[in-house]
């Protein structure tokens, strides 16, 4: 029996590695189609408009290879850190520079590189929460710009205020919040941009959950100081202006941060 089980776990060891260097191989590959240089690259070959590719192919190549990567990603290859590391590196970019397309993907699809994202924001390895944090305000971002979640809002209403209240539980209110703070803050805005009201339901339901009375007054006025409306109207013009203002909000949200771990960090 023990000579039994210890041939099996060995078969599963070797089969698991087999899958690590695949899915690297893959996820490498990926990344490598969709660096600037080799668009540029192809682009640029003789007789390239006939035969050479653009931006729209390489994005349906590397939608379609993540649509083939996502479900090998098991909780047992996410503990390899390099093929870890290189997955969200791969998510977060394509999520970061192709926001339009990734929008109107299928909701299966959408779905499981957003909760990649939601995993990922609050990851150990700052490089990987800083990925995802980035690929989730590239989303949020294009939306507010194009309303392009706009089919997905339609059929799943909760997708923005679950991103919304996950970003401040999961990362704002913990300690792990001060080596992603500027990517953090640069998700939450676009998050309270795209409905604000809805933001505040959020806000008052995670205010309820402390308990204390002060502790909710103290919560709910540090994102009234934090949300001021004209800001949160210029970031969703988007242009200049929005873009000052992000600079701004980007100051006051240390500054927010600072003041609410004073009484709600989560242990």
């Amino acid at each position: 029996r023990v000579i039994h089980r210890t041939s099996t776990s060995t078969h599963a060891d070797l089969e698991e590695e087999q899958n690590y260097s695949d899915v690297l191989c893959a996820i490498e590959l990926l990344i490598h189609l969709g660096t600037k240089d080799f668009i540029d690259i192809c682009g640029s070959k003789p007789g390239a408009e006939n035969v050479g590719v653009d931006s729209n192919q390489v994005t349906d190549v590397l939608l379609f290879g993540l649509q083939q990567i996502l479900p090998l990603m098991t909780q047992g290859l996410l503990q390899f850190p390099t093929l870890c590391t290189q997955y969200f590196s791969l998510v977060g970019f394509v999520m970061d520079t192709y926001p339009e397309k990734v929008c109107i993907v299928p909701f299966e699809l959408f779905n499981s590189l957003l909760e990649s994202l939601l995993f990922g924001m609050s990851h150990p390895d700052t490089f990987i929460s800083k990925s995802s944090l980035r690929g989730i305000s590239g989303l949020v971002k294009e939306h507010l710009q194009s309303q392009v979640l706009g089919n997905h809002l339609a059929q799943y209403p909760d997708i923005i205020d679950n991103c919304s209240r996950r970003l401040l539980n999961e990362v704002v209110f913990q300690k792990i919040v001060w080596d992603r703070l500027e990517p953090a803050g640069a998700a939450l805005l676009p998050l309270a941009a795209v409905d604000v009201n809805k933001f505040v339901a959020v806000v008052n339901s995670l205010a309820q959950n402390l308990g204390s009375q002060e502790k909710q007054q103290r919560l709910q006025s540090a994102f009234q100081i934090l949300m001021k409306p004209e800001v949160i109207t210029k970031v969703a013009a988007g242009g200049y202006e929005g873009r000052m203002n992000r600079l701004r909000f980007k100051k006051d949200f240390e500054v927010f941060v600072r003041d609410v771990h004073s009484f709600i960090v989560i242990q």
